[in-house]
């Protein structure tokens, strides 16, 4: 085999102005209308409500002679315009000035405004005025602060995954240098290149299934499980897999898609892989805050502990988050206990 020459990525550059315009960008249906002055009847419906709450509990509420009868009315139309546009604050402003005047300053059976009711409405519109500019510019900088935001997390989250395939064609390609090397430097027959091969694509898969996670290098035990023992599925009946959904962490899950392998391996040349009507049962739990996972082969040959120890298992018994190998009549019992 020789050995594969690195893929050069090639990067295009848009061209700006060749992109062909969204119809939908300037094109309006025929109920965008209808919604606009829909929305702007309840922005005006909640401004006046507002006021005229404002007004009702400034005539219920017995507040000190000298402060100002529109002093509620202030706080609403601020209130309304931050959360409700300036539709509402504007409503908010006229109607709460038109009751106030009506309920507060002049008795109810007058309808007369004297020069000194009209300078008390004056003062009112100028405060009223700058509160409500003031509430809309917030509004604004905030609006504009949340899109900045926005498009400032889509932009990394694009750079995250083009980070993402980039270290994925980088690995695929020394990976398969390596495998290279490996099959030239020993022989075509010796045993040990199917299995250091088989031990390679494990971990490719393991670190392909991790940049399905961008954003956070996790995978779900679930996952790992399902892609490490995918080459081995010669029927649907072969594994028995039920677990409760569990994550894992990136080194977590390159360690268990290794020791997987090294089992469903070993399963396939001596264990009950080996056999027609053989299976295997993979289970899991969550137990305070550790992954209890069992691989149990049944209805294999019978199985015994080795005289040495090869390197699948010492894989297994140092970096398989503490596995525990019992050698039952029935089949292999393999306990792997990790924290998550």
């Amino acid at each position: 085999m020789s050995a594969a020459a690195p893929r050069k990525l090639s990067y295009v550059e848009p061209r700006l102005g060749t992109e062909k315009a969204d119809d939908t960008e300037d094109y309006r249906p025929s109920g965008s209308r209808g919604s606009r002055t829909g929305r702007t009847i309840v922005e005006m419906l909640v401004g006046a409500a507002a006021a005229a709450l404002a007004v009702v509990a400034r005539l219920l509420i017995d507040l000190p002679s000298e402060i100002l009868p529109f002093f509620l009315v202030v706080i609403v139309i601020c209130l309304v315009t931050v959360f409700g546009g300036v539709v509402s604050g504007l409503t908010a402003m006229l109607v709460g000035a038109l009751l106030t005047w009506r309920y507060l300053l002049k008795p109810v059976d007058s309808w007369t405004i004297d020069s000194q009711d009209l300078y008390v409405l004056l003062g009112f519109f100028l405060v009223a005025l700058v509160i409500l500019a003031t509430s809309q510019l917030y509004r604004w900088t905030e609006q504009r602060r949340q899109r900045v935001a926005l498009e400032f997390a889509q932009r990394e989250a694009q750079h995250q995954r083009l980070f993402a395939r980039e270290m994925s064609h980088r690995l695929k390609n020394a990976m398969s240098i390596v495998q290279a090397i490996a099959a030239q430097t020993f022989s075509r027959d010796a045993p040990e290149v199917p299995k250091f091969e088989g031990r390679l694509k494990a971990l490719a898969d393991a670190h392909n299934l991790l940049n399905e996670h961008v954003k956070q290098p996790t995978a779900s035990v679930a996952e790992v499980v399902k892609t490490a023992v995918e080459p081995f599925l010669d029927r649907s009946d072969r594994f028995r897999i039920s677990g409760a959904p569990t994550p894992l962490a990136d080194q977590q899950v390159v360690t268990l898609s290794l020791a997987l392998h090294e089992l469903g391996t070993n399963a396939v040349k001596y264990g009950a892989l080996s056999h027609a009507d053989g299976y295997v049962s993979i289970s899991w739990a969550d137990a305070d805050g550790c992954l209890n996972l069992e691989w149990k082969e049944h209805d294999g040959p019978p199985v015994e502990a080795p005289s040495t120890k090869g390197f699948g298992s010492r894989l297994l018994a140092r970096s398989a988050m503490g596995a525990t190998l019992s050698f039952e009549p029935d089949g292999l019992r393999c306990k792997i206990r990790a924290r998550v």
